[in-house]
């Protein structure tokens, strides 16, 4: 697994100490649009080319990756070099890709700037660029040499990316078992908002903060799920709780006004809600479960039904059958069954699950 810290106002000794480590021929960072500001203090003194990244998903495309390893070629990368990726979700898939890819892989590192990274995208070695056809369709695994999550980076964070954030904290405190979900239904609206970072930063106490505790607890999940697991070919599809419903959203609200558009955390925790009552259906999960995670999504300020208008059978079965992980047509579900225990089931047909999501959200 990768080295990792999680704190706050270390950023540019910590990256400086890997490069010193790490010995490379040259150094590149892409950096997003969105975190430049907030970072290129850190990034100023360390012998490295700093390069503009790409922001968001529409953005993470082959062709993205493909332009960004050629301006690293053509400014010297080689095979001792090393790509750090800065930013969120999206952007830090596309370097790690464009990294695994690029003269047959070369190291990289991740600097995570956004709620959702520092949660859960930045973490595990999973890199993707997406297709017209569905999210994530092209990728690798490839893990970092480091992943740094400095809470500092998070203060030019727009709200929408926050929530986005809290859809993966959420799977994550699923995933962990009662003692996590008490402590988010415990936290309030303003323990995971921009206001709680000066509290963090300052003096004592702030180790005790909900929102560090919170991204503590969902980088221990990942990272001992990954540590098991590494190329996902069995515990590592827990992970993937909401996301088979998750993604067929996402891609689906790609398609419409911007204004229906949802992002990845959104979207998982609307593919939580969906894997629940899938779970409920089919007896494998109580009632109070799935009404206890709708109160939480609630509280967390995260959606609970789908803005616009739900594709018509046929296209949310298309969208569903491209999940990266569907096998001759039938998909494998994540099921929760109960706080800390999932249940995978396989084999199951797309139409099935198209209709749980309509009976959810439509």
């Amino acid at each position: 697994m990768s080295r990792h810290k999680l704190g706050s106002g270390f950023l540019a000794s910590a990256l400086a100490r890997e490069i010193r480590r790490l010995k490379p021929s040259s150094v590149f960072a892409i950096v997003d649009p969105g975190a430049k500001a907030i970072t290129e203090s850190a990034l100023q003194n360390l012998p490295c080319v700093v390069m503009r990244g790409t922001r968001g998903e529409r953005l993470k495309t082959p062709e993205a990756a493909a332009q960004l390893t050629q301006k690293m070629v053509r400014k010297g990368l080689d095979r001792q070099s090393l790509v750090i990726a800065v930013g969120g979700g999206a952007s830090t898939d596309l370097t790690g890709f464009a990294a695994a890819t690029a003269l047959r892989g070369v190291r990289w590192g991740v600097v995570s700037t956004t709620l959702l990274s520092m949660a859960d995208a930045g973490l595990g070695g999973k890199t993707a660029v997406n297709l017209p056809e569905g999210k994530n369709l092209m990728g690798a695994f490839h893990m970092p040499e480091f992943v740094f999550a400095d809470l500092a980076t998070l203060e030019t964070l727009p709200s929408t990316e926050w929530t986005s954030g809290l859809g993966e904290i959420l799977k994550a405190a699923m995933l962990s078992g009662t003692a996590a979900l008490s402590r988010l239904e415990a936290a309030q609206a303003s323990d995971f908002s921009p206001e709680i970072l000066g509290r963090i930063q300052s003096g004592p106490g702030s180790e005790k903060s909900a929102l560090l505790q919170t991204l503590q607890m969902s980088v221990r999940v990942k990272k001992k799920i990954v540590e098991l697991d590494p190329l996902e070919s069995g515990l590592r599809k827990t992970l993937n709780l909401g996301h088979t419903f998750g993604h067929a959203l996402e891609t689906a609200a790609a398609q419409q006004a911007a204004s229906k558009r949802l992002s990845h955390g959104s979207a998982v925790a609307l593919g939580l809600l969906c894997a629940l009552r899938f779970a409920v259906e089919a007896g494998l999960a109580a009632p109070t479960y799935y009404e206890r995670i709708l109160a939480l999504t609630e509280h967390l300020g995260l959606p609970t039904q789908f803005q616009g208008r739900l594709p018509a059978p046929n296209e949310l079965r298309r969208l569903l059958k491209h999940d990266k992980k569907a096998l001759g047509g039938k998909l494998d579900l994540i099921l929760p069954t109960r706080p800390g225990a999932v249940e995978m089931i396989e084999g199951i047909r797309v139409g099935q699950v198209e209709r749980v999501l309509r009976r959810e959200l439509g």
